[in-house]
């Protein structure tokens, strides 16, 4: 299997123009567009905070998926008047370019920085992933020192632990989440579900293990791979005002079934 077919394998791009009023059930986004290290422009979407709010959600997507998909998650994190980014990769929904490690981390970084700018002097932004989009986050974030805090969803351990051990030799990119979080000190949040069958099952708790600063590992009883924002994005916009302290403890009430799993400051 050539370099470029394994590639788009992996990341399985979703390509084509987004009618985001497919997808945004709530205030429309506002459209936008970045501008890479390399020149590609990217697509995005950006809901306003409140006037004087200036925590910023910056969201990434996982495969298979664009950011029109991401909208429909990012949308629930609204609530308490924070900023929500909507992050997208360079060819998926209609971007130019093709996929490939290299070229998300200079898409991932576009849009930190695009983040920044969008919330101003004192921003405190918040990276949070979903599946393949948890992995962008956390690297992203890594030898970083201006975010406030990671989130993840969904999360593998390893791209080649989550992969079928028959793909495993053909993996083309080698996005390995245990070795980055050793570099990563703000605040983490994991977020399972325990019927997540995508992901090995001891991704949480090896992702836990790994991180050197403050983390809390939080498992969802009965969830699968998929989200279910309307429940959890609500609960992740209060729980910020925790990790705002450089914490991950106390963490507001969790919904019931929920269970937290680790926890240290």
């Amino acid at each position: 299997m050539s370099c470029g077919l394994a590639r788009q394998e992996l990341y399985a791009p979703r390509s084509g123009p987004i009618d985001i009023a497919q997808w945004s059930s709530t205030v429309p986004p506002q459209a936008i567009r970045v501008a890479t290290s390399d020149q590609i422009a990217l697509s995005g979407y950006f809901w306003p905070g409140a006037p004087g709010d200036k925590d910023i959600f910056v969201f990434f997507h996982g495969r298979g998926a664009h950011h029109g998909v991401a909208a429909k998650y990012a949308q629930y994190l609204r609530g308490r008047g924070d900023a929500v980014l909507v992050a997208s990769y360079r060819g998926f929904g209609g971007n130019p370019g093709s996929p490939d490690r290299a070229g998300i981390e200079r898409d991932a970084a576009a849009f930190i920085q695009t983040a920044h700018k969008l919330a101003g002097e004192d921003a405190r932004v918040w990276l949070l992933g979903h599946s393949l989009g948890a992995a962008v986050a956390i690297d992203a974030a890594a030898g970083r020192h201006d975010i406030a805090g990671v989130i993840t969803i969904g999360a593998f351990a390893t791209l080649s632990a989550a992969a079928p051990w028959y793909a495993r030799p053909f993996v083309p990119e080698r996005w390995n989440n245990i070795d980055e979080l050793k570099r990563i000190h703000a605040p983490l949040l994991i977020v399972q579900g325990d019927k997540d069958r995508v992901i090995p099952g001891d991704s949480g708790t090896r992702l836990a293990a790994a991180t050197q600063g403050p983390v809390a590992y939080i498992s969802m009883t009965g969830e699968t791979h998929k989200p279910p924002m309307q429940t959890l994005g609500p609960w992740l916009s209060a729980a910020i005002a925790t990790m705002n302290k450089g914490q991950a403890e106390p963490l507001p009430e969790l919904p019931a079934s929920w269970t937290v799993v680790r926890q240290t400051s």
